[in-house]
C-alpha cells in the first residue's frame, strides 16, 4: 500500500496567527483611504469640515465592509456545511468501498475460473498420455502373439516333415488345409499388426497434438493469470490512491472549518466595531445638533 500523501502545507502555525495575518491585510487595505485624513485640524471650523467629510466616508466604508464580509461569511458557511456533512462523506466512502469490493470479487472469480481451466487441461494431458501408453502396450502384445504364432507354425511344419512319408497321401489335404489356415492367420496377424501400427501412429499424433494444445492452453492461462494479477494490483493501487485523497480531503476540511470559525469570529468583531462606530456617529450628530 502506498504511503499517505500529506495535505497542503500549513501557511500559519495556528488559527490565531491566521486571524492576525488577515487583520493586518485588512489594515493595509484601509490605510491608503485613511491616509487622506491623518492631518489633525487646527481649528473648530476645520474640525467640523473634516468631520462632515469623514463621517459619510466612514459610513460608506463600514457598510461596504459589512456587505463584503457578510457575503464571504455566507460562502464560507455554505462550504463548511457541505464539507461537514457526515452523510455525504459516508456516502462517498461507501461508494468507493463497494467499487473496490466488486473489483476484488470479479478478479477472484476470474482467477478461480482460470484455475479450473488449468486443472482441466492438465487432466486432458494425463488422459492423452494414458491412451498413448495403452496403445503401445497393445502393439507389444500383438507383436508377441505374432511371434508365438510363427513359432507354433514352425513346430507344426517340423512334425509334418517327420511323418510326411508315412501319412503323405492321407494327410495331404489336411496339411494343405492347415497350411491355408496358418497362412490366413499369419496374414490376419500381419494386417492387424499393420493396423495397430497405424493406430499407434495416430494415437501418438493425437497425443502430441493434445500435448501441444495443452501446452498452449497452459501458456495462455498463465498469461491470463498474470494479467489478472496485474489488474488486481492496479485496483489495489487505485484504492490506496482513493484512501490518500480521502485523507487529504479530511485535512482540507479541518483547515476549512478552522478558517470558517476564524471568519465567523472576525465577522462578529466587525459587527461589534460597526455598532460602536454607529453609536459614535450618532453621538457626534447629537452634539452637532446641540
Amino acid at each position: 500500500m502506498s504511503e499517505n500523501r500529506p495535505g497542503r502545507p500549513r501557511e500559519y502555525a495556528s488559527d490565531a496567527d491566521r486571524v492576525r495575518a488577515w487583520r493586518a491585510r485588512q489594515k493595509e487595505k484601509v490605510a491608503p483611504a485613511a491616509a487622506e485624513f491623518v492631518e489633525t485640524p487646527v481649528g473648530p471650523a476645520e474640525a467640523a469640515v473634516t468631520l462632515s467629510q469623514v463621517l459619510p466616508l466612514l459610513r460608506q466604508e463600514a457598510e461596504g465592509a459589512v456587505a463584503r464580509l457578510s457575503a464571504v461569511a455566507d460562502r464560507i458557511i455554505g462550504s463548511v456545511d457541505l464539507l461537514g456533512d457526515p452523510a455525504a462523506v459516508d456516502a462517498h466512502l461507501r461508494r468507493a468501498q463497494v467499487t473496490a469490493d466488486k473489483v476484488r470479487a470479479d478478479a477472484a472469480a476470474e482467477i478461480e475460473q482460470l484455475r479450473d481451466q488449468l486443472d482441466t487441461a492438465v487432466d486432458d494431458r494425463a488422459n492423452a498420455d494414458a491412451a498413448a501408453r495403452a496403445a503401445e502396450q497393445a502393439a507389444e502384445e500383438s507383436a508377441g502373439a505374432l511371434a508365438d504364432a510363427r513359432r507354433d507354425h514352425g513346430d507344426q511344419l517340423h512334425a509334418l516333415a517327420v511323418v510326411h512319408e508315412e501319412e503323405m497321401t492321407a494327410l495331404t489335404a489336411e496339411h494343405r488345409a492347415k497350411n491355408a489356415e496358418q497362412h490366413s492367420l499369419i496374414e490376419s496377424l500381419r494386417t492387424r499388426t499393420t493396423e495397430l501400427g497405424e493406430e499407434i501412429t495416430q494415437v501418438r499424433g493425437a497425443a502430441d497434438r493434445a500435448a501441444a494444445a495443452s501446452a498452449a492452453t497452459i501458456g495462455r492461462l498463465e498469461s491470463d493469470l498474470d494479467e489478472a494479477r496485474i489488474a488486481i494490483q492496479s485496483e489495489r493501487t487505485r484504492a490506496d490512491e482513493v484512501r490518500d485523497e480521502l485523507a487529504t480531503t479530511r485535512a482540507d476540511l479541518a483547515t476549512a472549518q478552522a478558517q470558517a470559525a476564524a471568519a465567523r469570529e472576525r465577522v462578529e468583531e466587525l459587527r461589534a466595531d460597526l455598532t460602536e462606530a454607529r453609536s459614535r456617529v450618532a453621538a457626534v450628530g447629537e452634539r452637532r445638533t446641540e
